[in-house]
């Protein structure tokens, strides 16, 4: 009962961060102005390997807030995002690659875009696309502005 408490919690956590980050603006990388936490990379990246769930969703944390010090773990990542069988942990593997900005995250890309076509569960479509207007918001399904050639 903890365990599902404490996944609605952190479900709830994140998108409240990605709401009040659509709505406040973000900075010139497409991530909030805020400092990049120093992070263990790859000792992160063992523990989103991890069989436990809990230890999935700490580490993708841990990730998010890391921003673009996180890009060694982007493959991962969306490895992730792809094929975990939990809405939640995939949710906040979007919200990963959202914090990495435009520059570290644009590899995932054609990835965010197939994980999109993929996703079942809308909350992580919402997260998915959010990730996507952070990397490239010009062609960002949120966009709905058709684009000048």
């Amino acid at each position: 009962m903890q365990i599902k408490f404490f996944n609605t919690l952190m479900t709830f956590i994140a998108a409240v961060t990605i709401t009040s980050t659509l709505l406040t603006g973000c900075g010139g990388g497409g991530t909030p102005d805020a400092v990049a936490k120093d992070i263990d990379v790859a000792t992160l990246m063992d523990q989103l390997m991890s069989d436990d769930a809990e230890n999935r969703l700490n580490a993708l944390i841990e990730l998010g807030d890391g921003r673009e010090n996180a890009a060694p773990a982007i493959d991962l990542v969306v490895e992730v995002l792809q094929e975990d069988k939990e809405a939640n942990i995939r949710e906040m593997a979007a919200y990963v690659l959202m914090m990495m900005g435009e520059k570290a995250g644009k590899p995932a890309l054609p990835m965010l875009k197939e994980a999109l076509e993929k996703e079942r569960n809308p909350t992580v479509k919402i997260n998915i696309i959010n990730a996507w207007s952070a990397i490239d918001p010009d062609s960002s399904p949120a966009n709905n502005t058709p684009r000048q050639p």
